[in-house]
């Protein structure tokens, strides 16, 4: 925790046994931190809550404001000096004792450092933007990002729904992807996927299958509206045991069965973990037989439900050989193979290296052509960034959000010159960008070479 003494800034050792090495990783002065995460008043103090291991720290006023300050454009140098201002102290001494709190937040990955400032862009509106209506849901998934189960307290009624699809439309966002939670638990869904599609937007439905029946699977058929369902093993027990419901199998499989007689289209989408790794190829002539559209897999990314489930990761060269299966899948007379983490490293080598463009932009494509709104408001470029500091769509327009937001402009701010390790001199760094940052985050290190990829993990 932070104290204040005399007026200046001094720290008392907080570490916790998280399994970290703390060492120090501050680059020099000119290097810019930002802290994205969100810190709430309690009483005479402020608490933030670290995402990843939902611990909460206490900060007094000084780590307040150097905290605050940290936004993602102000260098370390600025920072020091006016906080040596603020608090009527000489800059070595504010530097010294604000050392511990820098140190503890980078190595907790909570801290992010970039040799340049962040800018904000403008960019056109999101083509596609994942939607959680709910937070509730009838299933209770391992590896769930949003940990849904009960619904929340402060989510969107209806009308407030109507409003934001209104300034979808206005915006002319392409396609709503709507999700949860389990999205056709709520009572008003089809009004919700009903209205939108009246204005023109695209629907998909990413579901878990459980509640369609005849009536709901011919609604989305009436409203053009696609389906993602989310099937993880050809297997019911494997499935039913990963979703933490019997049953969940037939239900879903019967949902999908339903989907495809009315004409849906229909992408089967199974998370990829230990758990069912080996049944994938057997999960794809399922897909087949069903006469699902697309098939697409999912890496496990430890978060939310799933959060420090690294037993569940598959390894990165088994995850390799299930590309290069599902890659010989491509052109045959089967579903559809989705477009997959690192399936660029088996294509020619790109002519044109990370050296000779280091303002490639990395990173996925959250914050730039998608974006998700969670059930509570909040915009986000995915969910798997939930607790950060961020705009919400009760409080301001989407266009004014995705425009002006600190937290999405940041990511749009990324550069292949941010990377560190292999990445930083792959050549397939400008095809795959680093792929997902939120893989990284879960390690709490957004910037270190990926973990997921085969490339980075090679001996």
């Amino acid at each position: 925790m932070i104290e204040k003494e005399s007026g200046i800034l001094t720290a008392e050792t907080y570490n916790v046994d998280t399994g970290i090495n703390f060492d120090s990783r501050i680059p020099d002065k000119s290097a810019v931190p930002y802290f994205p995460f969100r810190i709430n008043k309690e009483d005479d103090i402020w608490i933030t809550e670290d995402p990843l291991s939902s611990e909460v720290q206490e900060l007094n006023e000084p780590a307040y404001w150097l905290l605050k300050m940290c936004d993602g454009y102000r260098t370390l140098e600025d920072i020091i000096t006016q906080l040596s201002t603020s608090f009527h102290s000489d800059k070595e001494t504010v530097m010294e004792k604000s050392m511990p709190v820098l140190d503890e937040l980078t190595n907790r990955g909570l801290l992010w450092w970039r040799s340049e400032r962040m800018n904000y862009w403008k960019v056109p509106a999101p083509a596609g933007v994942l939607w959680d209506l709910t937070s509730k849901c009838n299933l209770r998934c391992r590896h769930c990002v949003v940990s849904a189960g009960e619904e929340c307290s402060d989510g969107l009624c209806f009308e407030d729904c109507c409003r934001l699809i209104d300034e979808f439309a206005d915006f002319e966002v392409g396609q709503l992807i709507l999700s949860g939670g389990e999205p056709m638990i709520r009572k008003d869904f089809f009004d919700i996927a009903e209205y939108a599609a009246s204005k023109g937007i695209m629907i998909q439905v990413a579901t878990n299958g459980t509640l369609i029946d005849e009536d709901a699977a011919e609604k989305l058929a009436n409203i053009g509206a696609r389906a993602q369902v989310s099937l993880d093993s050809s297997v019911p027990v494997i499935h039913d045991d990963f979703r933490q419901s019997s049953g969940s199998w037939k239900r879903t499989v019967d949902g999908i069965k339903l989907l495809v007689r009315a004409g849906v289209p229909v992408t089967l989408a199974a998370a990829v973990t230990t758990m069912n790794v080996d049944n994938i190829p057997e999960l794809y002539e399922l897909g087949k037989e069903l006469g699902v559209q697309t098939f697409r897999i999912l890496p496990f990314v430890p978060s939310g439900r799933g959060k420090g489930a690294f037993d569940l990761e598959v390894k990165p060269k088994r995850m390799r050989e299930l590309t290069e299966f599902l890659l010989s899948k491509r052109y045959s007379d089967g579903p559809e193979i989705a477009p997959m983490e690192f399936e660029c490293t088996f294509q020619p080598i790109p002519e044109q290296g990370v050296e000779t463009n280091p303002d490639t932009r990395i990173g996925c494509d959250g914050a730039i052509g998608y974006c998700t709104v969670t059930s509570k408001g909040d915009v986000l470029p995915c969910n798997y960034f939930e607790g950060a500091d961020v705009e919400n769509v009760k409080d301001r327009s989407f266009r004014w959000i995705w425009d002006n937001s600190r937290f999405l402009n940041y990511f749009r701010s990324l550069k292949a010159s941010d990377m560190k390790g292999k990445c930083s001199r792959c050549q397939w760094l400008p095809v795959c960008r680093g792929s997902c940052i939120a893989a990284n985050f879960t390690r709490r290190d957004i910037f270190q070479a990926n973990c997921h990829c085969w490339l980075v993990n090679e001996k």
